[in-house]
């Protein structure tokens, strides 16, 4: 009778093991076609939410994942991974962009390359880093990181406050995330809060005002092609020089359409590329938050 008892007993531990570890895989399996299906979207937009001035805390140390991971670990990571687009003519190294591809998914766009892939092409090498960046959400759209980081192909410049590797290894995504997008410009100068009137034409001007009576004309006549419907701005300003980071939320605030007639008036126009990248410099915080002023 004691061995019967004993093996009924063994019995029943099985079972309710089996069951145990059934719920068990039932429930990773749920959790893990979630996790694969777009949650993590808003698991990496949701870290760190604090109240923060967003120029002042931009910045700050962002860890790598060096450690092994298995086919499917990777695969998740580049869900998840922010992308850094970077625009260049073939003379400029982007070397520097190596460095990076520990924690980012990187797209350099060589405009002269007539044989560069189908995923880091150009129609047409015009309008300056804005057709880099117009052609590749417009490629990407479908399926965006959490984050873009959008730079020049230089490592260094005059209107960069630091090495843009160092700025972008230091960018504090959870101030990103709440500010949607931000210049990687802190200094105003060369620009300033009131740059373009394009309605009363009577703009602050700083230093030589390189080209901005013509930047501010051809944002007026463009208006009604760039944004249909959309009245056009008394004042429109934001930092020089076109490098920043944005959200997926931001970038998808337009259609693939808005984009696509975006980069048509670019390919389209006579204006200088000088003028006409300048267009879009002064318009990217209007075009992925609304703000005219930014």
């Amino acid at each position: 009778m004691s061995s019967f008892l004993e093996s009924n007993s063994r019995i029943r531990l099985c079972i309710a093991t089996l069951i145990c570890l059934l719920f068990m895989i039932s429930f990773y399996e749920a959790w893990r076609h979630d996790l694969m299906s777009g949650g993590l979207d808003s698991v990496a937009l949701s870290i760190g939410q604090t109240d923060t001035d967003y120029g002042a805390l931009l910045f700050d140390s962002m860890e790598e994942n060096t450690g092994s991971v298995s086919d499917e670990e990777s695969a998740v990571s580049r869900i998840v991974r922010p992308a850094i687009i970077a625009g260049t003519v073939a003379a400029e190294s982007l070397s520097w962009m190596q460095n990076m591809t520990g924690s980012f998914d990187i797209f350099p766009f060589v405009v002269t390359d007539l044989n560069a892939p189908t995923t880091l092409a150009v129609p047409a090498n015009k309008g300056r880093e804005a057709m880099v960046y117009l052609s590749y959400i417009i490629l990407n759209y479908d399926n965006l990181p959490p984050y873009a980081i959008f730079t020049h192909g230089h490592r260094t410049a005059w209107h960069q406050e630091r090495d843009i590797v160092e700025m972008i290894h230091d960018l504090k995504f959870d101030t990103l995330a709440q500010a949607q997008y931000v210049s990687l410009r802190f200094s105003w100068s060369p620009s300033c809060p009131a740059e373009l009137r394009p309605k009363h034409h009577d703009a602050v001007v700083w230093g030589d005002g390189d080209h901005l009576r013509e930047t501010e004309n051809a944002i007026g006549d463009a208006w009604p092609i760039l944004f249909p419907n959309e009245d056009l701005p008394e004042t429109i300003a934001s930092q020089c020089c076109a490098q920043f980071a944005v959200t997926k939320q931001a970038l998808r605030r337009r259609t693939k359409a808005d984009y696509t007639r975006m980069r048509e008036w670019l390919l389209e126009t006579p204006l200088d590329d000088a003028v006409s990248g300048r267009v879009f410099e002064k318009l990217w915080a209007y075009i992925f938050l609304g703000e005219a002023v930014q």
